[in-house]
């Protein structure tokens, strides 16, 4: 667990550009993501939404080709431990939670059984994965296979730098959060930040593996945020089918 002193948010963005000022579009993605402080989503977001009665209906046990394709090629053990995977098959699956709460925020109430099963058994999922900031354009969503999934499963920080400033993006959050106090308002025991961190860990391996690397660069990172951003202000109810 990462423990920090309250700051400003505005000076922890400032210290990142500081210390990594060579990174292409750090600064435009750090000032959007203090500026989330306006966003009624992300508010929602770190609240949280209450579960959905029909996910425990037996009618979505069959895992998704997502699921399985991680389950067969990812490690499995539930907790992250020293040394071990940076993304594993839980990582993946947290895809999932993202794409429930950005959409039923958009609509205004829980999942329909349709949309659901457009949730876990639909392409969303996949194009976001796969295509990343391309989610949302014409083209046709690329086939998942167990290699993606082996590299995903492999993947690790390119340097220490790297590892760094992953951490300090998980800082900004974290006091964004705090500075705003969202944190009383969430329930006790929330694991927002837990997962926020699995998803963007998620998407800064894919952003590798699609650029055909087995190390996490600093440039991934940016960009997974950039996505998550995205995601954030896109209305998913167009393309989940």
């Amino acid at each position: 667990m990462i423990f920090f002193s309250a700051e400003p948010t505005d000076k922890v963005a400032d210290q990142i550009i500081d210390d990594f000022n060579d990174i292409d579009d750090l600064k435009n993605v750090l000032r959007d993501i203090v500026s989330l402080v306006d966003s009624t989503v992300y508010k929602k977001l770190v609240l949280g939404t209450p579960d959905n009665s029909l996910i425990n209906s037996g009618d979505y046990d069959e895992p998704s080709t997502i699921a399985k394709l991680a389950g067969k090629n990812m490690s499995k053990f539930p907790l992250r431990i020293p040394g071990g995977p940076l993304i594993g098959s839980k990582e993946v699956l947290v895809i999932y939670t993202f794409i429930n709460d950005l959409y039923s925020f958009r609509i205004g109430r829980e999942l329909s059984s349709n949309e659901l099963n457009a949730l876990f058994y639909g392409d969303l999922a996949t194009r976001i994965l796969l295509m990343l900031d391309d989610f949302d354009s014409t083209k046709k969503t690329p086939t998942t296979d167990d290699k993606f999934f082996k590299k995903l499963g492999k993947q690790k920080w390119q340097d220490k730098k790297t590892k760094k400033l992953f951490n300090e993006f998980y800082k900004l959050y974290f006091m964004l959060i705090f500075n705003n106090k969202l944190d009383k308002e969430r329930e006790s025991g929330s694991s927002f930040d837990v997962t926020q961190d699995a998803f963007l860990r998620l998407l800064s391996g894919c952003y590798a593996v699609n650029n055909g690397r087995d190390r996490i660069s600093p440039e991934d990172i940016v960009q997974a945020n950039k996505l998550y951003l995205k995601l954030i202000h896109t209305d998913l109810t167009r393309f989940m089918k």
